[in-house]
């Protein structure tokens, strides 16, 4: 049963969760994140059923988040790339990814991000562009748009 469209909220979040807020979604953005392209390598992957997969795909390409290109014509096979936009949602990818090792009670994290230019670990933090003052230290409260 497909939820209820956040389309005609006037919130930032709520139309970023219209795009990417299905779990299985997330799971692919951070698959494609990894390097993966191709149909049977998301499946693999995650174990997600076919119809499924197709759905989420459908989606992010329809969004605009994934493009399709054809690597085989007869038959016709595709891979699926980020787009500027996709690539974007790296930061929140990564956000999600530290927060789940602080919270989810693992001994050590799963996975480590390791800049490639230096091969060293890197830390990840949100800073506030201004200042540079990490988030979870400011105190912070939304005010609505004139």
């Amino acid at each position: 049963m497909r939820r209820a469209s956040f389309a005609d909220m006037h919130c930032s979040v709520a139309r970023a969760l219209d795009v990417v807020g299905d779990p299985w979604t997330l799971l692919v953005m951070r698959d494609l994140f990894r390097g993966h392209h191709r149909f049977e390598e998301f499946h693999n992957s995650l174990g997600i059923a076919r119809n499924t997969l197709t759905s989420r795909l459908n989606t992010l390409v329809a969004e605009g988040v994934v493009e399709r290109r054809e690597y085989q014509a007869r038959p016709p096979r595709f891979e699926y790339h980020l787009t500027t936009k996709g690539r974007a949602f790296n930061g929140v990818v990564i956000a999600l990814m530290k927060w789940g090792d602080e919270w989810s009670g693992f001994d050590e994290p799963p996975v480590h991000l390791i800049d490639d230019d230096t091969g060293k670990p890197i830390d990840p933090v949100l800073v506030d562009r201004r200042t540079g003052t990490p988030l979870t230290e400011l105190r912070v409260r939304t005010v609505a748009s004139d």
